[in-house]
């Protein structure tokens, strides 16, 4: 059987070759089984711990699971794991596997796994290096289910480090891809979790296909975020990269999808007359990051640096981005507004005021800034970044700075900001991007905020100073000493400014009211627990 295609995608189809035309199904599934969704990026890497964009890490979600998961409240919760405990100096842990955890290929998940995962992920994550830093054994016992750590010193953190649902996510794999050197990207996405990853159905640009894993035992308790009950409602589930927005709200108009994680502003109106459900659920937002290069002029000296978080005017860019300012606000914290980590320590007063550019002048000369170009980098194929981008070029050029604003897409800019070349030489000064809120609110895992130098986000902030904070942050003795030291923490990257926050915004995904069951977690989309009724 081949399904048809209705105007919408039809449309889809032709601009990109086809691409979406519906497979040739061995047994007809009914609609309200197939679930059709939208994110916001096209899947181009299956690798969950080679990099932190978001669309790698929902896709991760749908195939992995992890040892522990965060509910909605950002509790870790036991996902794997069937019972746990650590000692009474918090030197030792003792993880042991549930029962009924088999990957796709059928073998079951052992300790041995679990173990080469978590190696894996710690050579990458910020709090995975931490822990390894400090890790005197990890080793599976004997009884194949059971893992042991045992650690140097106490990580208050453990729990939300092996819980955390985006970055870097831990997923648990099989020990012979978990073998694979981790700046290496996995080509083989075998995981336990409730979806399959249908590897010769995946179009680059165009379609992932997932289907249910009839082997997936849930767990009992009701799911919230990714932890509880992860069960499929549905038996395959697409992913359809609709680059142009109005497309994809037709498509889901018309009822030939079914969810879009990001519609795009401008519909949102025409979405609610059309009766179609909008649902936040990225609880804390976007926080937006103008990220400079630390390591060539003028972003090398620090007076520099605050000269661009002086002048810049977070009102102006934000209404230049979204026309309701019901899906913004202004925020200078960098451990996002709205977070248990939000903080003002440290936040200047007036930033983007006439005397803060009058301030900002005087620091830019001090500075020794001799008028050469700007390169800021310009995703023009996304639309609120790209109003953002024009909107700062703008504020710098009022304080003295020369601007060379730069056409390319996102994925180009991505590759392009791991380029350390002078500007001059296919380097660059300034990109503008966004973090999920998450992960930016903690003060390990917000990649940007480290200062680690060759080894930071690129950028590459240098300053032991301030990355002996964060290090220092898992180890506080208690709840009042972490608040110290968190509040420390943003002193210091108003004093180095690693990026400068450009606010925070909330876009509500969209999705037909077939849907129920649809779960909230910040930066991720999760197609378990939904149902779709029948037309």
């Amino acid at each position: 059987m081949r399904a048809r295609l209705g105007p919408a995608l039809a449309l889809a189809a032709a601009l990109l070759g086809g691409a979406f035309s519906a497979p040739t199904l061995a047994q007809p599934i009914p609609p309200e089984r197939i679930l059709r969704m939208v994110p916001n990026a096209d899947l181009q890497t299956l690798d969950p711990i080679n990099t932190t964009a978001g669309v790698v890490q929902s896709h991760a979600h749908m195939v992995y699971d992890q040892l522990f998961g965060r509910d909605e409240q950002q509790r870790p919760q036991p996902q794997m794991v069937g019972s746990h405990g650590v000692s009474p100096d918090g030197l030792v842990w003792r993880f042991t596997l549930r029962d009924g955890l088999s990957f796709h290929d059928g073998a079951p998940v052992t300790a041995a796994d679990v173990v080469a995962s978590l190696r894996r992920w710690g050579a990458r994550d910020p709090h995975g290096r931490q822990i390894m830093a400090i890790t005197a054994s990890l080793t599976p016992e004997a009884d194949g289910k059971t893992v042991v750590w045992t650690l140097r010193r106490p990580y208050s953190l453990m729990l939300d480090a092996l819980s955390k649902p985006a970055g870097n996510m831990p997923a648990i794999m099989p020990a012979r891809i978990a073998a694979t050197d981790p700046f290496t990207n996995i080509q083989d996405a075998t995981g336990s979790g409730p979806f399959i990853f249908v590897r010769e159905e995946w179009v680059p640009g165009s379609r992932v296909v997932y289907r249910r894993n009839p082997n997936y035992v849930p767990r009992s308790e009701p799911a919230s975020g990714t932890a509880g009950g992860k069960r499929a409602h549905v038996d395959r589930v697409e992913w359809l990269n609709i680059a142009n927005a109005q497309t994809a709200v037709l498509a889901l108009i018309q009822g030939e999808i079914d969810f879009v994680e990001s519609p795009g502003v401008d519909f949102l109106p025409m979405l609610q007359r059309r009766g179609q459900r909008l649902v936040r659920i990225n609880t804390l937002g976007a926080p937006g990051m103008i990220r400079m290069n630390h390591i060539h002029p003028p972003f090398n000296d620090p007076r520099a640096r605050e000269a661009l978080m002086l002048l810049v005017n977070q009102e102006e860019i934000l209404q230049a981005m979204f026309p309701d300012p019901s899906l913004y606000q202004v925020c200078h914290a960098f451990f996002v507004c709205g977070s248990r980590q939000e903080t003002n320590a440290g936040v200047p007063q007036g930033l983007g005021s006439a005397a803060a550019k009058e301030r900002a002048r005087q620091l830019l000369r001090e500075s020794g800034y001799d008028g050469s170009p700007i390169v800021i980098m310009d995703p023009t194929d996304n639309p609120f970044v790209h109003a953002a981008t024009l909107v700062l070029a703008q504020q710098m050029q009022q304080v003295g700075f020369r601007t060379d604003v730069q056409a390319m897409d996102f994925a180009s800019m991505a590759g392009r900001r791991a380029n350390r070349r002078p500007p001059a030489e296919g380097g660059w000064h300034i990109g503008l991007t966004f973090w999920n809120g998450l992960g930016a609110s903690d003060p390990v895992g917000n990649v940007p905020m480290q200062a680690s130098c060759e080894r930071a986000w690129p950028g590459w902030p240098c300053d032991a100073e301030h990355q002996a904070l964060i290090d220092a942050f898992p180890y506080a003795a208690n709840a009042e000493e972490r608040r110290r030291i968190l509040e420390a923490l943003h002193v210091s990257a108003y004093r180095l400014v690693p990026y400068v926050p450009y606010g925070q915004w909330y876009l509500p995904a969209a999705h037909t009211p077939r849907l129920s069951g649809v779960l909230s977690m910040p930066g991720i989309i999760m197609a378990w627990n939904i149902q779709k009724a029948a037309r």
